[in-house]
């Protein structure tokens, strides 16, 4: 189990050159101040490093690179880079105090959401995260991500992708320095071959083989401690998780693919990017697929909302007039506040009608029990402005027209708050209904 959790403390960060950045400050956490930098403009978006035990410098680079179309912001996980602690222990170096440091770096930013971009390790801390703070994650690229549960320590073998010669040499380097050899040309022989798990492109070990040095294995140890002492596991959160997740690895991996398969199926609303020719760098091995995917995502972003917003006032209407009633449960709840001015056609004129959540059910019930309307009957709905969790919309259907609130829960799922309809004047209405038959 030593020697297992040895390699496993490596699971990593990234090492490449270093850039300036444009704003830098500290953001109140527990007992320590959280350092942050923030690259660029637009959509925010936080990127949590890999380790655990490593400073932000290493992603850097990555985050110059997006910064070029969204608003990203590094920042150094506690206890690590300028993130600085007097005093480390299992008591101040958990799972539950590095959500908070993440979400008191949010609130101090004044950022309503934002796209969490959790790389390694920074995906299991995205996991928690989301299951912490569902409402303050937009969405999330899972990059080369550790998992879902614990799975990762049944199946990682820091072998895996590496040759029959680095394989013996690493053994060897890590065998010397398990039995106490711990000179300076071990340390260096050692993660110079341990490097090589990591990426497909050998080119690059050297960066890696450097970052693989900067590490803290004390807070990396208790991290893992932590993680094994709450049984990490988000599986049940992850399928309540209603927004969008890009899930994207390489096939060649140090990480089992089989983690990203299994986050996929756990996330309802996730796609999995698989890289060929690719280890635990994307941004290294296959930069155009990997930055190309990220920019699809984001871009799609705005869209996924709007579709979904669709989607429930589709499913209002249906359950009204041509599917199940039991449709408005989905839509909305006992909260819906529902108002609007009709045509009597007797005694001939509008009258205004205040209706109830357990109305508007009865309605549907009685409407689809009569078949009131064909299944070809016009629908068009039309969403004005999606916000951050909120949105409004027009209904437009045989009967007339709903204006509608919508909001979004903790967990990214649509629902109806308030709607003000108007039925169409008698001529209107007759013209329509000719137009369905």
């Amino acid at each position: 189990m030593a020697k297992r959790s040895f390699i496993l403390s490596c699971l990593l960060a990234s090492s490449l050159f270093l850039f300036s950045q444009s704003t830098t400050g500290f953001a109140p956490g527990k007992g320590v101040e959280i350092y942050y930098e923030i690259y660029g403009a637009g959509e925010p978006m936080v990127i949590i490093n890999g380790g655990p035990g490593f400073n932000s410098q290493g992603f850097q680079p990555l985050a110059e690179k997006l910064s070029a179309r969204y608003q990203v912001i590094l920042y150094d996980q506690r206890g690590t880079g300028r993130s600085k602690m007097d005093d480390i222990s299992a008591e101040n170096m958990t799972m539950e105090l590095m959500a908070e440091d993440l979400e008191a770096l949010r609130r101090h930013l004044g950022f309503q959401e934002w796209v969490v971009l959790g790389h390694s390790f920074g995906g299991i801390m995205g996991n928690y995260y989301i299951s912490k703070y569902p409402a303050a994650v937009k969405a999330m690229i899972a990059s080369a991500s550790g998992g879902i549960d614990l799975g990762l320590l049944d199946d990682f073998d820091i072998t895996r992708q590496m040759t029959d010669t680095q394989r013996d040499s690493f053994l060897y380097w890590n065998e010397r320095l398990l039995s106490g050899d711990t000179a300076q040309l071990v340390q260096k022989k050692r993660r110079a071959f341990m490097a090589t798990a990591y990426i497909y492109n050998d080119d690059y070990a050297p960066q890696i083989a450097e970052r693989l040095g900067q590490s803290n294995m004390y807070i990396n140890q208790l991290i893992w401690q932590d993680l094994r002492s709450i049984n990490y596991n988000t599986k049940a959160d992850a399928a309540k998780f209603q927004k969008p997740i890009l899930i994207i690895q390489g096939r060649e991996d140090v990480i089992s693919p089989k983690l990203g398969e299994a986050a996929h199926d756990a996330f309802p609303k996730s796609q999995l990017v698989m890289m060929p020719k690719c280890g635990h760098y994307g941004w290294l091995d296959q930069p155009e697929l990997y930055f190309g995917s990220i920019h699809s995502f984001m871009d799609d972003l705005n869209a996924t909302d709007e579709k979904d917003i669709s989607t429930v006032l589709t499913n209002y209407v249906r359950a009204i007039y041509e599917a199940d009633s039991n449709l408005v449960y989905s839509v909305t709840d006992t909260t819906l506040q529902k108002s609007g001015h009709y045509y009597a056609e007797k005694p001939g004129k509008w009258r205004y009608l205040n209706m109830t959540f357990e109305q508007l059910v009865q309605t549907a019930d009685r409407y689809n029990r009569n078949g009131h309307l064909p299944a070809d009957a016009p629908l068009e709905v039309e969403v004005f402005d999606i916000s951050s969790q909120t949105a409004s919309a027009k209904v437009s259907a045989v009967w007339g027209f709903d204006y509608v609130l919508l909001s979004q829960d903790k967990w990214g799922q649509w629902a109806m708050d308030k709607v003000l309809w108007q039925s169409y004047d008698p001529d209107t209405q007759q013209a329509l209904r000719a137009q369905t038959h």
